[in-house]
Formats: C-alpha cells, sequence, structure tokens
C-alpha cells in the first residue's frame, strides 16, 4: 500500500455496538491487520486490488499504522470497520425495500 492521501470517510451512522462487539470476538484487538480484514471478508480481492480499491475510496477504510515507517503494518480500527459493514447492511436494507415496494406496486391493477 502507497502512503498516498485516503478519501474522507463518511461516517453515516455510528457503528451499532453488537458489530463492534462481534469484530472485537473475531479478530481480538481493536486495530485489525489489514490481511486478516482482507481473508475475512474482502476474499475476492487478491492484496494489490485491496490496496487499490482502499487507494481510490471504492472500500471507504482509513488505514492506520503506529509508526511512521514505510514498513510498518497496516491496520483498520474496528469501528471503522464495524461502521462500513453497517452502512452497507443499511444500503442492502433500502434496496430491498425499493424492490419489494416496486414489485407491490407492478401487483397493483
Amino acid at each position: 500500500m502507497t502512503s498516498q492521501p485516503q478519501n474522507p470517510l463518511r461516517l453515516m451512522p455510528a457503528p451499532e455496538t453488537a458489530t463492534v462487539e462481534l469484530l472485537y470476538r473475531t479478530f481480538g484487538d481493536v486495530l485489525i491487520p489489514l490481511e486478516k480484514l482482507r481473508v475475512q471478508y474482502f476474499r475476492n480481492l487478491n492484496e494489490q486490488s485491496f490496496a487499490a480499491e482502499i487507494t481510490s475510496g471504492r472500500i471507504q477504510l482509513p488505514v492506520t499504522t503506529l509508526d511512521s515507517s514505510r514498513k510498518a503494518p497496516k491496520y483498520a480500527h474496528i469501528r471503522h470497520v464495524a461502521a462500513l459493514i453497517d452502512i452497507q447492511a443499511y444500503k442492502a436494507d433500502e434496496v430491498h425495500a425499493k424492490a419489494q415496494a416496486d414489485a407491490t406496486e407492478e401487483a397493483q391493477p
């Protein structure tokens, strides 16, 4: 991953406590190594494409390190991962509700 400036994360709702708790149980820390995150949730992307998706902003996830070394391990904070998951779930709810409403309108005479 390069040290290019990242797009700002737009946290619409605060992450749900249950999502944060489940992520903590899964990863065991508040900082999640990006590689573990990729393997768990982005299996369809290799390391390079995952890094490119984050850098481009398609995956809106701030990346942090604990020191300024170029080779420092890269992490995502658990709250940001939880927010990303919750936002995607909200979007899926909206899409589903719209599809249901469209189907109901088509079924009515």
